[in-house]
């Protein structure tokens, strides 16, 4: 019943990443900025990796076939390094939970930044084009980490983790 209910809430938080990714955006030289990143971290603050990095990778991958194919296989493998990096940092033993998770957050979502400007280097062929991006890349990197800090909050407050537990 457990591996049902974490399948489903991988299902379903994937739908999440990808609808939010897709539809919640602001053009930016070579993509869109977006709010996704803050969502999938909260995600990964409700459910255990490997579950998260799933989250993470393929949801924000599918928003990215929908909109800019070209930058899908981009996205799953610097989605899957900002989460994995996140459940890195979390399991270091800490008592400040709200405070921890918003250091990893905080951390992890830096990896889109450089990953993108490397990858939009590598697909146009140029490095100066891949640096166009990178005003949009920090706006979207303060945005989702405040974003992330709030929903965190909401979180904790709501009480959802104990209603979400696949332990």
């Amino acid at each position: 019943m457990k591996n049902i209910k974490k399948l489903c809430l991988t299902a379903l938080f994937t739908a999440i990443v990808c609808l939010v990714t897709r539809f919640i955006q602001i053009p930016i030289p070579l993509g869109y900025f977006n709010i996704g990143n803050c969502v999938i971290i909260t995600f990964c603050c409700l459910i255990e990796c490997p579950y998260g990095i799933i989250i993470g990778s393929v949801g924000a991958a599918l928003a990215d076939l929908i909109s800019f194919p070209e930058w899908t296989i981009t996205t799953l493998i610097i989605k899957a390094l900002m989460t994995g990096l996140f459940y890195l940092i979390v399991s270091v033993p800490h008592k400040k939970k709200y405070l921890f998770n918003i250091i990893a957050g905080t951390v992890s979502m830096l990896i889109p930044v450089p990953g993108y400007v490397l990858a939009g280097s590598i697909i146009y062929g140029s490095f100066a084009t891949g640096l166009t991006q990178t005003p949009g890349l920090i706006l979207e990197y303060v945005a989702n980490v405040v974003l992330f800090a709030v929903l965190l909050l909401a979180v904790d407050k709501s009480g959802i983790r104990k209603l979400l537990r696949t332990e």
